[in-house]
């Protein structure tokens, strides 16, 4: 076994992954003092241990599988519908033949998703096509030449043929524009336009391709926006599994249930585990500040459940379950009557903003949330306000509910036995001293505070915020079951949690490495420094690479050690060789996010 597989850690593809068996556990696991459990207690622990650490992108897969699969649906549906019939336009280049327009989706997608975009399409395509007469898929990258694109559509079968530009951004300029031109305007291609369907991807913005194809590219396009990538919904499934217990994801379907113990995957959950704030609000900056990647949320989780593991043995003994779903109930009713946004962005500040609550006083939606149930004359809402939190709070507080319908009924009261208002007296004609105006504004002032209705509506907002206020607060850093202190900061978490190597190259390679003058090093700061950003020739890179190696290197010498760092380049993931044998181009897959490269 390598020492790589060892420590737990494997790395695939530049990406590093958890390979954990009994024995590495048995090794790492530091149990408490006279800790023991019997031979079926053991494997039962070995086997949670390893559900909760690498079994968690499983139900990430699961939750979030309906949000791209709508979008996917969408989008087949509509390349699949029959065209309008007297849509037509006329080729300038046959004035007789009515070509028509080539039905278009623009799709948004972000660019972690676009492998998964093609491959879901592509099934979705098969799985509504009716008609049983073969779909032809022409996948279009940034390598392919325009001629070879005009040739397989030339030789697609009957039947219709979808041409998926996999991302619009890194192809060259006046390509599409070229492409479409070609299609309209050579005799084997424009006779297909009725059963042509384009699918474009774009990473940015579909204003960028309006902006970037020519008008007459578009007159030739029926164009159609769609959006794939939903991240807002993707990220509150992600993160929903370590909230609370009322967020659970579903269960993820039987194909994945072990050969040797189907009924185990059902009762698999990550709870009792809930995130911290720190943590949480490190994952959304991670999410929505970096690369939106998927799989390095599931992977900083899971990593992050295995350091718990190794700091508390036995943490899923410490539940909580009662004060969670006290949360829970008190959280739904909160959202419902005070607050606008979701769920997930709610929680995150609860549990990572320590002035929540004081800053939430003061904004409108609060203070105007205050006045219509406490501030007007009307009774009416504050008591429909009271039987709905009493009947959400009645199973986990019954006391609470006993006090606030006492506070009720003394409100009733006092309105009932509220003295009659004084009859004002005449104002007395001339000009009102100062002193006469002091006198008046502060005997306002204390029949305002003395008012026994507003001292018995005072009372009831009290304690409903009392209940809210003690109940909706950061976990406490003593429950075992937390994962993440609240006193972690967003570099520790970076530090102790990432599990992706981005930041690791990055400062190994550019930042400060022991030996600046190593090939490898010196090879990606050629090949970041080139002014192509995604497509650099590999002559270019390597006069580049040549140039600023050590001199004491022979020619010989340094040409080995130049195809020795790209190919380490591209093992660990870095760079990826084109797709077209007689190119010579090497496409750059990752661009530093934390370092700026120099040579």
């Amino acid at each position: 076994m390598s020492a790589f597989s060892q420590s737990g850690i494997k790395f695939h593809r530049g990406t590093r992954t958890l390979e954990i068996n009994k024995q590495l556990i048995n090794n790492s696991i530091e149990f408490p003092d006279g800790f023991k459990f019997g031979l079926k207690e053991k494997h039962r622990y070995f086997k949670q241990f390893i559900e909760d650490v690498t079994r968690f992108n499983e139900k990430v897969s699961e939750s979030t599988e309906p949000i791209y699969s709508k979008a996917t649906t969408r989008i087949a549906k509509w390349l699949l519908e029959d065209t309008e019939s007297g849509a037509t336009a006329t080729s300038v280049f046959s004035p007789h033949e009515s070509a028509g327009t080539i039905r278009t989706a623009l799709v948004q997608c972000n660019f972690t998703d676009i492998g998964r975009h093609i491959r879901d399409l592509k099934l979705k395509i098969l799985e509504l096509e009716e008609k049983r007469k073969g779909v032809t898929v022409i996948l279009v990258t940034e390598n392919d030449a325009i001629h070879s694109i005009i040739d397989r559509i030339a030789s697609a079968k009957s039947g219709l043929s979808i041409v998926l530009i996999r991302q619009f951004e890194s192809l060259r300029p006046q390509f599409l524009d070229s492409l479409i031109s070609l299609i309209f305007s050579t005799q084997s291609t424009r006779h297909v336009v009725a059963r042509l369907r384009f699918v474009v991807c774009v990473s940015t913005s579909p204003s960028f391709f309006t902006q970037t194809c020519a008008t007459n590219t578009l007159t030739l396009l029926q164009l159609q926006q769609f959006k794939f990538t939903r991240l807002d919904d993707v990220f509150e499934k992600i993160v929903a599994t370590g909230i609370h217990a009322g967020f659970r994801p579903p269960i993820p379907k039987s194909k994945s249930i072990e050969d040797d113990d189907p009924n185990r995957l059902y009762s698999f959950d990550c709870a009792p585990a809930v995130f911290s704030g720190p943590f949480l609000k490190y994952l959304k900056d991670r999410f929505f500040g970096c690369d939106f990647s998927v799989s390095a949320l599931e992977k900083a989780i899971q990593f992050a459940l295995l350091q718990k593991y190794l700091e508390d043995a036995t943490w899923r003994e410490d539940v909580h379950e009662a004060e969670l779903q006290k949360y829970d109930v008190v959280f739904e009713a909160f959202k419902r009557e005070f607050w606008e946004g979701d769920a997930i962005s709610l929680h995150i500040q609860l549990q990572s903003e320590p002035n929540f609550w004081k800053e939430f006083k003061e904004s409108t939606i609060f203070q105007q949330r205050k006045q219509f149930l406490f501030d007007t004359n009307s009774r009416t809402n504050l008591v429909e306000f009271a039987q709905k939190l009493c009947d959400d709070f009645a199973e986990i507080d019954e006391n609470w509910c006993t006090t606030l319908e006492d506070l009720m009924r003394k409100l009733g009261e006092t309105r009932l036995l509220a003295p009659p208002t004084p009859t004002q007296s005449k104002p007395t004609v001339g000009r009102m001293s100062m002193a006469e105006w002091q006198k008046q504004s502060k005997a306002a002032i204390e029949a305002k505070q003395n008012d026994p209705i507003r001292a018995a509506k005072s009372a009831v907002y009290a304690h409903v915020m009392r209940m809210f206020e003690s109940t909706l607060k950061p976990y406490p850093s003593t429950w075992r079951n937390v994962v993440g202190a609240p006193f972690w900061t967003n570099g520790e978490v970076k530090v102790s949690l990432d599990s992706s190597d981005e930041f690791d190259i990055e400062k190994c390679l550019l930042e400060g490495p022991a030996d600046p003058n190593h090939p490898i090093s010196v090879a990606w700061r050629a090949l970041l420094s080139h002014r192509s950003f995604k497509i650099v020739p590999m002559t270019e890179w390597a006069a580049e690479f040549l140039k600023h190696v050590k001199m004491s290197m022979s020619k010989k010498e340094a040409k080995n050690a130049f195809f020795a760092a790209a190919g380490q380049l591209e093992h660990i993931g870095l760079i990826r060789g084109s797709a077209d044998r007689q190119s010579a181009n090497v496409n750059v897959l990752y661009h530093p996010l934390s370092v700026i490269p120099h040579i």
